[in-house]
């Protein structure tokens, strides 16, 4: 093991963590940020506006008393399709039923399953699925008649009011976003929410309206259709990042389809230079239970390894029984898997031909540099955060220590592995921010004088995408650029 890795902190792994507040964890938050939490989820499916501004206000509180940054995503709801109601409540769908499926407020009768949506009527095709409950009960349509489908039950089960419905062989169009979502946009620029998780995103043109509606937040794709996949490349030129939602994937796609769209959906998203957050039932038994199975041990192991900037706890932090535990057995899982000779001898991204600029160039010299000469630390100057993301997507065994002077910039980093963003403000010569910010990390304790680093900057400082200057330095000694 490099002497740069074993020096580590060993409470923070490169890699990420995502934790949704809700009623169980919105009292815990300063004991989950010292657990290793750094991103927050707001979950805008669950609780109102109100619940959401104390939410807000308390995780910044909680940062700031601990003089860190934490990045606060959003999560829309977006056009979940579902299940009307049922003149019974609930009810079994048995294997071989005839079922007649529409549009309609009224509780839906024996043999009638009601939607509580349109936009299928006109993609829908014999010998297409349904999937009703969230994947539970399979349907085959037999015939389509002026908006009635009727189907046959291939694998019977419970279904009740208001459960999920997919259609995955139908491509239907969604309204998105939402008029739901247009208020949750509003209240998200309102109270300081970093980004937004845009759900069940089918094209970039979807993207692009959220974008115009709140240009000055980072929008997080999440993928959860199966036409999504096959518009990846598209999204990801419209998104600064996607989460691998495999709960509704995994109700799209044969489950066994799962993992492997899991790995090539990152490793196209770190080509891109785009994060990656991996969601859904990562250590789904630690909501009622202190310890995870060693199944869910090595499914966050494995994303690790798939180089997953980001590993996201749900319903285990915002309604389990054990909110910290949870996320510190997922950092302490991250940082072992980190340690292994299995990650260090991962692949990485190699130069793209199509960013030849200067910016890209810095990017891998500085970490092929820290590379070669076994430094700890990258430390780099920014003001949006780009030549951190590129840096990152390289991978290097260094810490990269992002300093920028605009607060957004610092809480938006928080999602992207390898990355510590902290908050400096900039001075009016390169030569004062290096020494500044030597000065800094030695302060800290990031850092002790005689340390040798990488610095990456812009010249002149305070200009957006002018990173062309690496400079190694040794801290301590004067500083001399000219």
């Amino acid at each position: 093991m490099s002497h740069a890795r074993a020096k580590r902190d060993q409470n923070r792994p490169h890699t990420k963590i995502v934790a949704t507040i809700g009623p169980a964890s919105e009292d815990l938050i300063g004991e989950l940020l010292d657990a290793g939490m750094n991103v927050a989820r707001l979950n805008f499916s669950h609780g109102g506006a109100e619940d959401h501004r104390r939410r807000v206000r308390k995780l910044r509180e909680e940062a700031q008393k601990r003089m860190r940054s934490v990045c606060i995503l959003g999560d829309l709801p977006g056009p979940k399709m579902r299940i009307g109601t049922l003149a019974d409540g609930e009810r079994e769908l048995e294997e071989g039923e005839v079922v007649h499926l529409s549009t309609s407020d009224a509780p839906a009768g024996p043999g009638e399953v009601h939607f509580s949506f349109t936009g299928y009527e006109d993609v829908v095709e014999v010998g297409h699925r349904i999937l009703l409950a969230d994947g539970l009960v399979h349907l085959v349509v037999e015939n389509v008649d002026d908006g009635v489908l009727t189907a046959r039950v291939e694998q019977g089960g419970p279904i009740s009011d208001r459960k999920g419905v997919h259609m995955p062989d139908s491509p239907i169009r969604y309204e998105l976003p939402t008029e739901a979502d247009r208020e949750w946009i509003e209240l998200a620029k309102e109270i300081g929410i970093d980004m937004l998780g845009v759900s069940f995103v089918g094209n970039a043109e979807e993207l692009a309206r959220i974008r115009e509606l709140a240009p000055e937040l980072s929008l997080v794709a999440k993928i959860e259709r199966r036409i999504a996949i096959v518009n990846l490349p598209e999204i990801l030129d419209a998104c600064d990042g996607i989460m691998v939602a495999r709960g509704d994937l995994g109700v799209e796609l044969d489950l066994e389809q799962v993992p492997m769209e899991q790995k090539a959906m990152i490793a196209l998203a770190l080509r891109a230079g785009k994060f990656a957050i991996t969601a859904t039932e990562m250590l789904e038994s630690m909501i009622h239970s202190a310890r995870p199975t060693r199944a869910e041990v090595g499914d966050v192991a494995n994303a690790v390894l798939d180089g997953t900037d980001a590993i996201m706890l749900s319903a285990e932090t915002a309604v389990g029984e054990y909110p910290v535990e949870a996320v510190t057995t997922m950092r302490r899982i991250a940082y072992a898997t980190e340690q292994s000779q299995r990650y260090h001898d991962l692949p990485r991204v190699a130069f793209r031909s199509e960013e030849r600029d200067f910016a890209n160039a810095i990017a891998l010299a500085a970490t092929e540099v820290a590379e070669a000469l076994n430094l700890r630390l990258i430390v780099c100057f920014t003001e949006g955060g780009r030549t951190v993301r590129l840096i990152s997507r390289y991978r290097p065994f260094a810490q990269i220590i992002a300093l920028s002077p605009h607060e957004r910039t610092v809480q938006t980093l928080g999602v992207v592995a390898h990355v510590r963003p902290i908050l400096f403000r900039r001075e009016p010569s390169l030569e004062d921010m290096l020494y500044v910010a030597s000065e800094m990390l030695v302060v800290r304790g990031l850092a002790e004088y005689g340390e040798e680093i990488v610095f990456v900057a812009g010249v002149p400082p305070g200009v957006s995408r002018s990173t062309n200057v690496m400079k190694l330095h040794r801290i301590g000694e004067e500083i001399k650029l000219h």
